[in-house]
């Protein structure tokens, strides 16, 4: 019964991907307890502790490409200030959800991003980055299985979601 429960929820929270005040409003619901705590072996972190971690490499990676557009095409700042500023806002919301594991800190470096020559080859990349982020937002989301991870990502989904419709 607990199963099918679960299922349910996850299915829920897959839908409101595409309704970002939706996922915000289920991200206050659920009361689960906060992950182990990390240091230690991956193999032995807590599985919503190691989607959390994949999630803020993830929003370190979309923010290096952000900054990276930035800086090869000033004129774009402006446009994409406003998806950067809710990047940093998932990033401080993953990292205040409890202990990480090493490479998650404030200083972890993101990897070097690519930026196309043309300003809108660049658009277009970094919205198929935050279409592409928010497909596997919803995939972990699904695979979580604290309610209050899941409904955090689901949330982060569908805010990825918007920024690739927003940018297309």
């Amino acid at each position: 019964m607990t199963q099918r429960v679960d299922e349910g929820r996850r299915r829920l929270l897959a839908l409101v991907a595409g309704a970002p005040v939706l996922g915000v409003a289920l991200a206050a619901c659920g009361s689960d307890p906060r992950p182990k705590a990390a240091p230690g072996p991956r193999a032995t972190l807590d599985a919503d502790v190691k989607l959390r971690w994949r999630a803020v490499h993830a929003e370190q990676a979309l923010l290096a490409l952000h900054a990276a557009t930035v800086a090869a095409h000033p004129d774009l700042a402006e446009r994409l200030q406003p998806l950067t500023a809710h990047h940093d806002e998932h990033l401080a919301a993953l990292r205040d959800d409890g202990p990480l594991p090493y490479g998650a800190g404030d200083g972890a470096p993101a990897a070097a991003a690519e930026v196309a020559g043309d300003p809108e080859a660049a658009l277009a990349a970094v919205a198929d980055a935050e279409r592409a982020a928010a497909d596997a937002c919803v995939v972990a989301s699904l695979a979580a299985a604290g309610p209050r991870l899941a409904a955090m990502l689901a949330s982060v989904a569908a805010s990825e979601a918007g920024h690739g419709v927003v940018l297309a």
